[in-house]
Order: structure tokens, then sequence, then C-alpha cells
């Protein structure tokens, strides 16, 4: 019977699959906590600082950026019409 072969260790049969890069991994390089191997994507989740904490999204500035969107799609239809008419003549 088939089976994969762990990407770091070739003679071991592999276990799981990880759930960021997609490769076979052995019991021993299997993170079951992360669902990630431990060598490669495991630890790019231990990069962050620990006393980092997540800055909240200010409710202000989602506001300003969704407005000037929603202006600037306007602007551009307005160009559209404007344009078509002119060239329609």
């Amino acid at each position: 019977m088939d089976f994969y072969r762990c990407m770091n260790h070739p003679m071991e049969a592999s276990v799981a699959q990880c759930s960021r890069c997609g490769k076979p991994v052995c019991q021993q390089c299997y993170d079951p906590e992360t669902g990630r191997c431990r060598h490669r994507c495991g630890e790019m989740v231990h990069h962050h600082a620990p006393n980092m904490t997540e800055q909240p999204k200010s409710t202000f500035w989602t506001f300003v950026v969704t407005l000037l969107a929603i202006l600037g799609g306007f602007a551009v239809l307005l160009l559209t019409i404007c344009g078509a008419m002119l060239f329609s003549y």
C-alpha cells in the first residue's frame, strides 16, 4: 500500500498534512495544537513579541475610507456618463 512520507524524515510515514503549506508530516513534525508543521509553518506563529497586543480598529477611519471609496465610485460613474454624452455627438 502506498502512503506519503514526511517532508523532513523520508523514512517516516506521514500522519497528517500541514494546514498552511499542505505538506505531509510525521508525528514528530506535526503540531496538533496549530495543525501545522513544527519546523516551518509552526515557527511563523511564534514570531510575534509576547507583549504585543493587537490594536483595535478605529470605527472613524473605517467610515472615512468607506465614504471616500463610495464618492470615488460616483465620480468615476459621473465621468463615464459625461464622457459618453460628449463623445456621442
